[in-house]
């Protein structure tokens, strides 16, 4: 009687969870990703709307008019100071294009017996810069005036009556960066004032010789000034 034939038995020294055949741990992974899909399908659409402004923000950085890195300078005209007319500027950004300048000029001393300017005086002003980056390149303004004086010429004195100079006008300016925080600007803008002074004999004490009103059209703003960017 012939015998059966017995199967070859394949000995190997790998351990059990070392073959293809045994990997209980891919039952568990399939069934972690099955789940990660899930949560996916149930996020909420309000979040995932949140999610997609949020990274269109991040794309288009204009769609913030005012960033945390807002323009700020701090200036003075030099062409003010040249004669003995002290400023101080300050400027800020209030938009991706905008800014407003605030300068404050101030002069309390005679110059010469017969000639000087005492001067107090703000002309604050709302700026539209037309290149890529504010505070950089070429700008126009809308800027207004208002200032009490007392300016002596020669032998007459003109002091204002109380109330003071007032007006506005146009200028077109360019700010030229020298480094990182310092610049240059250069600004001339041309508007109208009203005026309303008297006018003395200028000498101590002179008399007064008349009161008038002055509607003057010209050039209302000069500017070379020196520029620290915070």
């Amino acid at each position: 009687m012939a015998q059966a034939v017995e199967k070859p038995r394949i000995q190997t020294s790998a351990l059990p969870e070392e073959t293809a055949v045994y990997n209980p741990s891919a039952k568990k992974n399939v069934a972690q990703a099955k789940k990660n899909v899930a949560q996916t399908k149930e996020k909420p659409a309000k979040e995932q709307g949140k999610a997609r402004v949020s990274e269109k923000c991040k794309k288009d950085k204009k769609a913030v008019p005012v960033s945390d890195g807002r323009y700020m300078a701090l200036k003075t005209n030099i062409a003010y100071d040249a004669i003995g007319v002290l400023n101080l500027d300050y400027e800020v950004q209030v938009h991706s294009r905008m800014t407003v300048d605030i300068p404050v000029m101030w002069s309390l001393w005679d110059a010469k017996p017969d000639k000087a300017l005492r001067i107090a005086a703000i002309q604050p002003e709302l700026r539209w810069w037309m290149g890529q980056e504010t505070g950089k390149g070429h700008f126009f303004g809308l800027h207004a005036h208002v200032g009490w004086y007392n300016l002596k010429w020669d032998d007459r004195r003109y002091q204002d009556t109380g109330r003071p100079l007032v007006g506005a006008g146009l200028s077109y300016g360019y700010k030229l960066p020298l480094s990182e925080h310092w610049g240059a600007e250069f600004t001339v803008g041309f508007g109208y004032a009203n005026m309303k002074y008297d006018t003395y004999y200028n000498i101590d004490n002179g008399a007064q010789i008349d009161t008038r009103i002055r509607h003057y059209w010209g050039p209302t703003k000069v500017g070379a000034s020196l520029v620290y960017r915070f």
